[in-house]
């Protein structure tokens, strides 16, 4: 069975590749996965994220949340599922997300726990979890979004599109689909000659712990 997060390290750069078909929803399965995923080894300078697939994540698996019967299951479900995601934003080496498909809900925070984006113009983030009954993440995009657009974004479920995630700053490049694999491995090259004091600056991880702990808070408040 092939693993649907799988990891791979060459050259100091960590591949996290996010494939469970169709979607790439998120069990806890994956969020485990991710867990350990970012948990990373001394020789990774950087951490590469993208998915396989037309959608970049579903985000979370809503068939497997319905399954927990109580309050008390789902509290429990939704603390140990929050951090595979919180791992990620806690990463200690720099995080570069190639992003070519819709990114919905838990999946959208993970872009968020990057530090750069590239995007194709089918990139797009959306944010359903007043919908699906969750108020959860708005403290993970405090250093993404304008707090206009996060709160319409809560508001009305629709999608981000590429071009206004462009504009926004969220997407550090919007190339073409053909292009992408080329870039990322150019921007990587780059990262990995970055000195290590250079990378601990660009991740800014006492301010990406911060919004860990907002984030793990939200979770306890449900």
């Amino acid at each position: 069975m092939q693993d649907t997060v799988a990891v791979e390290d060459t050259g100091g750069v960590r591949r996290v590749t996010l494939h469970r078909p169709p979607v790439n929803a998120l069990t806890l399965v994956e969020y485990d996965a991710l867990a350990t995923a970012f948990e990373v080894p001394s020789a990774t300078r950087v951490v590469l994220l993208r998915a396989r697939g037309r959608v970049w994540s579903a985000g979370q698996d809503l068939g497997e949340l319905r399954e927990q019967v109580d309050d008390h299951a789902r509290s429990a479900y939704l603390r140990r599922a929050t951090r595979g995601v919180a791992a990620a934003a806690r990463c200690p080496v720099p995080v570069l997300t190639a992003l070519d498909g819709p990114a919905v809900g838990a999946g959208a925070l993970l872009v968020a726990c990057s530090d750069i984006v590239l995007g194709t113009p089918a990139a797009s983030l959306a944010f359903p979890e007043l919908r699906v009954g969750l108020r959860l993440g708005r403290s993970l995009l405090a250093d993404l979004l304008p707090a206009a657009v996060v709160a319409h974004a809560f508001a009305t479920g629709a999608p981000i599109a590429a071009e206004r995630l462009h504009r926004l700053g969220v997407l550090a490049e919007l190339v073409a689909p053909d292009e992408l694999d080329e870039r990322v491995e150019a921007l990587l090259a780059e990262l990995v000659a970055i000195p290590d004091a250079g990378l601990r600056w660009l991740r800014r991880l006492p301010r990406r712990e911060e919004l860990a702990a907002d984030y793990l808070d939200e979770v306890a408040r449900l």
